[in-house]
C-alpha cells in the first residue's frame, strides 16, 4: 500500500532541502507542498467509508472567514492532498492560523425549485400543470446510490426547477407553483457549480517559524483529543470556541472566502449532533431512539444538500445542529455505540427520520406540515398508548382537551420521576399586539392599513393552522405553511393553536394565542420519546411508535 511521505517539522526539513529564511530573532520554513487537484473530490456527492467501512461524510463548520486560528491538542498532520501527496508534522499545544490570499469567488447558476419529489414520476402532476401553463422547467437528480454490507440504499430526490440563470435575483423572482404541487420547495433556490472558487491557502503558526501554502486545499489530521477552534461563529453569529477531532479541511466557499470543513466518519459526527438535539440526561431508551433517527436523517441527508458547496451537510437546523466536541457527552456517547449503524429502513431508502421537540400531543404528517407525498408512517396520531388519529370539530373541542393532558407522552411524567424541562410546551400561551403585527406586515412589504380580522382560513388532519388571512382596511394578505405562519406571528412555538382576536371597539387591539406543542411535530416527539421512556419503552417501542410500519437494520 502507498504511504504518503511524512516529515516532522524541525531541523530533518532542512536536510531535506526545504525552502529555509531566517528572519531576525526567528527561524522561517516556508515549504510549498504540491498535490492533485482536490476540486472534484471535495464537490462529489458520493459517501466516502472509513477503514472499518463506515460511511464517512464532511459537514460544515464554518464559512465566510477571514482567517481560522486553532489551537491543537496533540500533533498535527498537515497534507496538500486527501490520500496521498507530502504530510508534514507539526507539534500540538500551539495556534496556528489559516488565511487565503488571491482569492476568487466561484460562477454558478441558479434556479427556483419550484417542485420536489423523491422519485420522478411524482413529479408529473406538477410538469402537467406546467406543460398547461407554458412554464418552462429543468430537473435535477440529487443524492445517490449506495451500497452497504450487500445491500442497495437509495437517498434521490427529484427536483422541478425554472430555467438556470447566472443571476440569483432573477431565479427567486420565478413565480411559484400553487402549494398542493411544489412538494416542500423550502430550499427554494437551486444553486449549479460552474467553475470551482480557488485561493491560495497559507498556513502558519504564530511564532512565524512554520509558513506552507497550498492551492484551494489543506488537509490537517487532529488528535484524537482534538483541537480548539477558536472563534467560530454559531447559527445566530455568536462567536465561541469550537472542538473537533478527526479531519479539519479548509478551502475557499463559493464566495472566495474561507471554509472550514470537518471529515469525519458518522459515528464520530454523531458525537456532536446527539447531545445537541435533545437532553444528554435523557432516559438511555429516549438517547438510543434519537441517535438512530439523527443517524438515519444524517445518511439520507448525505449528498442530497448543498450541491454547490464543498460539503455534505451544515452544522444548523437546517440539515443538524453539531457542535463537534464542545457538547459530547458520555451518556449521548454510549447510546451511540449501543446503535452502531443501526438506521430505520422504508423499503430500500432510509426512513424521512423527522424529529421535533414537542408535538403537543398529536403528531403531524409530512403531507400537511410540508406538502411532501404522505408516508404511512408519518401520520396525524395521538402521542399517547392509544396512539389513534385525532380529529377536533371546532376550537372548543381543542381547547378541551388541550386541558386534559395527562395521557399524552409529552406532557408529563409519571409521578414517581420528575418531569423534563421541555413538557412545558403542552400547554402554552402568548400574546402579539397589533404594533408587532404592523411591523411584520411592512417587512413583507404588505400596507393593509388598518387590521379587521385575523382567521384561520385552514388547519391539516392535526388541527395545525395551514393557512392564515389578514384583512385590513387596504387589502388582505395570507400566509401559508406551518413554519412562515410560526415566524410571521414573531416566533411562535408551533401552529397548533387557537387564536383570539382582543378588539376595543372595531379595532383589533392584540391577537391572543393557545397552543401546545414546540416544531413541527413531524416524526419523533423528543419530549414524548422521554416519557415513554420514563415509563418503560424500550428504543424500538418509540421508534415503532413514532414511525410505524418502518423496519430497524444495522448497515454496517
Amino acid at each position: 500500500m502507498f504511504k504518503s511521505p511524512r516529515f516532522f517539522a524541525g531541523s530533518v526539513l532542512i536536510a531535506l532541502c526545504w525552502t529555509v529564511q531566517t528572519p531576525p530573532q526567528s527561524f522561517a520554513q516556508t515549504s510549498e507542498l504540491t498535490a492533485h487537484d482536490n476540486h472534484a473530490l471535495l464537490y462529489a456527492r458520493q459517501l466516502g467509508f472509513s477503514a472499518g467501512n463506515t460511511p464517512t461524510v464532511r459537514i460544515r463548520i464554518a464559512d465566510g472567514l477571514d482567517e481560522l486560528k486553532f489551537t491543537p491538542r496533540g500533533d498535527i498532520v498537515v497534507m496538500a492532498s486527501e490520500n496521498s501527496g507530502p504530510a508534514i508534522t507539526l507539534r500540538g499545544n500551539k495556534t496556528y492560523r489559516v488565511t487565503l490570499e488571491d482569492s476568487r469567488p466561484g460562477v454558478y447558476a441558479y434556479a427556483s425549485i419550484l417542485a420536489r419529489a423523491e422519485s420522478p414520476a411524482q413529479l408529473e402532476p406538477a410538469r402537467e400543470y406546467c406543460k398547461l401553463h407554458h412554464i418552462p422547467v429543468e430537473t435535477e437528480t440529487l443524492g445517490a446510490l449506495f451500497a452497504l454490507k450487500g445491500s442497495i440504499f437509495d437517498n434521490r430526490e427529484t427536483l422541478l426547477l425554472s430555467p438556470k440563470t447566472p443571476n440569483p435575483s432573477e431565479a427567486q423572482n420565478v413565480s411559484p407553483l400553487p402549494d398542493s404541487l411544489s412538494g416542500d420547495p423550502s430550499n427554494d433556490l437551486y444553486t449549479e457549480l460552474k467553475e470551482y472558487p480557488v485561493a491560495r491557502i497559507v498556513f502558519k503558526d504564530d511564532s512565524g517559524s512554520v509558513q506552507i501554502a497550498n492551492e484551494n486545499f489543506l488537509r490537517i489530521n487532529l488528535p484524537d483529543a482534538g483541537a480548539t477552534l477558536h472563534s467560530i461563529p454559531d447559527e445566530h453569529g455568536k462567536l465561541a470556541p469550537f472542538i473537533l477531532n478527526a479531519q479539519l479541511i479548509v478551502t475557499p466557499d463559493q464566495h472566495g472566502k474561507l471554509a472550514v470543513l470537518q471529515s469525519a466518519d458518522v459515528e464520530t459526527i454523531l458525537r456532536g449532533i446527539v447531545p445537541a438535539e435533545i437532553f444528554a440526561t435523557a432516559p438511555e431508551p429516549a438517547l438510543m431512539a434519537q441517535t438512530i433517527a439523527a443517524r438515519t436523517t444524517l445518511i439520507a441527508q448525505a449528498g442530497a444538500r448543498h450541491q454547490a458547496d464543498p460539503y455534505h451537510l451544515c452544522n444548523h437546523q437546517h440539515c443538524q445542529v453539531y457542535r463537534g466536541l464542545s457538547g459530547a457527552h458520555h451518556n449521548t456517547d454510549r447510546a451511540i455505540q449501543k446503535t452502531r449503524g443501526q438506521i430505520l429502513m422504508d423499503d430500500k431508502k432510509p426512513a424521512a427520520t423527522y424529529y421535533a421537540s414537542h408535538c403537543g400531543g398529536i403528531s403531524a404528517g409530512s403531507d400537511e406540515t410540508w406538502g411532501l407525498p404522505p408516508k404511512t408512517y408519518l401520520q396525524t396520531l395521538s402521542d399517547d398508548l392509544a396512539h389513534r388519529p385525532v380529529s377536533f370539530r371546532n376550537d372548543c373541542e381543542f381547547r378541551a382537551w388541550l386541558a386534559q393532558n395527562e395521557a399524552r407522552y409529552c406532557a408529563s411524567a409519571p409521578k414517581e420521576q420528575k418531569p423534563f424541562a421541555s413538557t412545558k410546551y403542552a400547554h402554552w400561551t402568548t400574546r402579539v399586539e397589533i404594533a408587532q403585527l404592523q411591523d411584520a406586515l411592512k417587512k413583507a412589504g404588505q400596507n393593509l392599513g388598518t387590521i379587521q380580522n385575523v382567521e384561520i382560513l385552514r388547519r391539516g388532519p392535526s388541527y395545525r393552522a395551514t393557512h392564515i388571512r389578514i384583512t385590513g382596511s387596504a387589502g388582505t394578505f395570507e400566509l401559508q405553511r406551518e413554519l412562515t405562519i410560526r415566524r410571521f406571528f414573531g416566533g411562535l412555538k408551533s401552529a397548533l393553536f387557537v387564536m383570539t382576536p382582543v378588539r376595543s371597539g372595531n379595532q383589533i387591539t392584540a391577537i391572543e394565542f393557545e397552543g401546545a406543542g414546540f416544531g413541527h411535530g413531524v416524526g419523533l416527539c423528543q419530549t414524548g420519546a422521554i416519557g415513554m421512556a420514563q415509563r418503560g419503552a424500550s428504543a424500538e417501542d418509540i421508534l415503532m411508535h413514532y414511525y410505524p410500519g418502518t423496519a430497524l437494520k444495522t448497515i454496517y
